[in-house]
This record gives C-alpha cells, sequence and structure tokens, in this order.
C-alpha cells in the first residue's frame, strides 16, 4: 500500500514521499523519505540503464543492484550479452535510486527497491537469485523486445548445435547467462525463436562442420584464458568489457559498425610489465581475437579494429594451436 501524506517520514523527520506498510513486519502503514524506504528495504539501491537501439525504435532495459559496482558490473553483462547477438547497446546513468528518480520514474524507482516483492511483474518477474534486477519491459515495447530476440535467437542457432530441444536451454544459458539467470531469455522468448529457427534451418553436414569448427574455436579460447590466468594477466571479454571501461568507444562502434559484433573476443589488461620470462605480455590495455589455425578476420572485425586503432588501442590475433601460439599485431 502506497498514499500520498504530507506527514513527516517517520525514521527520520524528513517529508516523506508515501506512507506505506511495505516498511513494517506486521504491515502496519508507516510515512517514509524515500531515502529511508530504499534502506529500509534494503534490497536494490542502485539503478543502470542499458540503452538498446533495434531497426524497429529504441528503448532501454532497465537493471537494480544493491551498489554501484554491482549494478556497473550487471548493466555491463547486459549490455555486452546483447551486443554479442549484434544488438546495439550503451550502459547509461548508473545512480542510486534516490537520484534516479527523475529519469525512471517515481513509481519503477519504488517498485525496483522491493525487487522480489514488487507489485510490478516486469520487476519481480526480473529478479535473480542475488537479488539483482533485469526489467526488460517497462521502457520498450514489443516490437523492441520481438528485434531483440531475434537477434539474440539467430547468435545462438549460427553459433551453435541444436539438434533436439533439450539442446536450447543449455545454448541459451551459455550464449546469455546474466539474461538467462535473471529469466529475461524466457520473457523475451528466446528460447521458443531459437527452436522454431532450428527447425527451420534443419541439420545439414555443412552446418555439423561449422558446429564442431566453433566447439573447438571455444576450447582454443578457453587454453588463451587458461594460459593468461598461469601468467597472472588480466583478461576479460572484448564486449562486456569496452561496454563497461571505456562506453564511449563502445558506443561510438556500436553507431558506426554492425552493433558490438566484431569486438575482439578479449581484453587484456596491461600492467606495466613489458615482459614476462619472454613471453608475450602488454604494457597497456589491448583487445585479442582468437583464431585457430589459419581462418581470418570477418569484414565486420576489420572494421572494429580498425576503429580500435584509431582510439590507441593494439589489437592482436592470436593464432596456432595449443602449445604452439603467435601473437600477431594488426
Amino acid at each position: 500500500m502506497f498514499r500520498p501524506t504530507d506527514d513527516d517520514c517517520a525514521d527520520c523527520g524528513n517529508k516523506a514521499f508515501a506512507v506505506t506498510d511495505a516498511l513494517s513486519a506486521d504491515g502496519s502503514p508507516l510515512p517514509a523519505c524515500f531515502a529511508c524506504y530504499v534502506d529500509r528495504l534494503d534490497r536494490v539501491r542502485v539503478s543502470g540503464v542499458v540503452d538498446v537501439r533495434t531497426e524497429d525504435g529504441t528503448g532501454s532495459f532497465v537493471v537494480g543492484g544493491s551498489s554501484v559496482e554491482e549494478t556497473d558490473e550487471l548493466a555491463g553483462s547486459v549490455a555486452g550479452e546483447l551486443g554479442s547477438g549484434g544488438v546495439r547497446v550503451s550502459v547509461t546513468d548508473v545512480s542510486p535510486l534516490t537520484e534516479a528518480r527523475d529519469l525512471i520514474g517515481d513509481y519503477h524507482a519504488r517498485e525496483l527497491a522491493r525487487a522480489e516483492r514488487s507489485e510490478s511483474r516486469h520487476v519481480y518477474a526480473g529478479t535473480g537469485r542475488r537479488g539483482t534486477v533485469i526489467d526488460t519491459e517497462t521502457r520498450t515495447d514489443g516490437r523492441i523486445r520481438g528485434a531483440v530476440s531475434e537477434a539474440l535467437a539467430r547468435h545462438v542457432v549460427e553459433a551453435n548445435r541444436i539438434r533436439k530441444r533439450a539442446d536450447v536451454d543449455d545454448r541459451v544459458t551459455e550464449e546469455f547467462p546474466t539474461l538467462a539467470e535473471h529469466r529475461a531469455t524466457r520473457r523475451l522468448r528466446i528460447e521458443e525463436r531459437v527452436w522454431d529457427m532450428a527447425k527451420e534451418r534443419g541439420v545439414s553436414e555443412a552446418s555439423e562442420r561449422a558446429a564442431d569448427s566453433r566447439e573447438e574455436g571455444r576450447g582454443f579460447e578457453d587454453y588463451f584464458r587458461d594460459w593468461c590466468d598461469d601468467r597472472n594477466i588480466n583478461v576479460r571479454r572484448g564486449k562486456p568489457a569496452i561496454v563497461r571501461l571505456y562506453p564511449g568507444v563502445a558506443d561510438e562502434i556500436a553507431r558506426k559498425t554492425d552493433g558490438l559484433a566484431g569486438v575482439p573476443d578479449f581484453l587484456v589488461r596491461g600492467d606495466g610489465q613489458r615482459s614476462f620470462g619472454g613471453e608475450w605480455r602488454p604494457d597497456a590495455d589491448v583487445f585479442v581475437e582468437v583464431k585457430r589455425a589459419s581462418s581470418n578476420l570477418s569484414r565486420d572485425q576489420q572494421r572494429v579494429v580498425a576503429h580500435l586503432k584509431s582510439h590507441g588501442f593494439g589489437v592482436y590475433v592470436l593464432r596456432g594451436e595449443p602449445d604452439d601460439i603467435v601473437f600477431d599485431r594488426r
């Protein structure tokens, strides 16, 4: 229950924004200012906006977390997963709910603070196990959600072998773990669309070979991450990292290319050490695209690499086979 009031906050004495029964254990109504309301609930304190641009229009996914750091990381993960499917995105306005009310509105801010106990289906259905929230619906319409679903489903089908319906959930979760954790893939009906596409395409000999090649490629990516971990080199997935650490560059690339589809696989953080036992080690942030054997960069990747270099980033292509690798600077 929420109703307007001229009373003062029961906690701090400042002007209350509403009388509500959401704060008391016995359900009795109490006047509360918005700051005390958020503090007393102690669930979601910060929101962030992931702007989504499709050919059918623009909208926003709104995320919520307990701190600026957690919410910033969540927004970056969401943007990275959307970007991997070719959706154009940017992260804006990660700020405490007390400041975000003017942007997202009193009702939305109020309900985000309640998380899984919200009266808004868009919020409680988007609350994950950690208590964080991804609301895909309040600030989008059906056309935008449909375009996002189509793009992400196409990415899953093109990147994976889908032989039976039971494969779909695992493949979608692997590609979009943060969205899946918050049931956003279900609300966007991505699993349903993936299965429809898989049935339309069927399983050909060529698609089997392509799937085998992609699985080998993923294995080589895992090898590179382990290689970096063994040498205490900080490595992150490229798309979420560029959105979180270099949002201006990410926005420019998204505007000038096909979303973030061509961003290299990894961002490797430089630590100022120019060498490590004679092995490759960057002294500044660089991007690395992992290419097993002799496969080449796609046209999208070449365009993105050019943009990254224009902003001063080093870009490498890791080629070869495990235990016989070469870092090829672009």
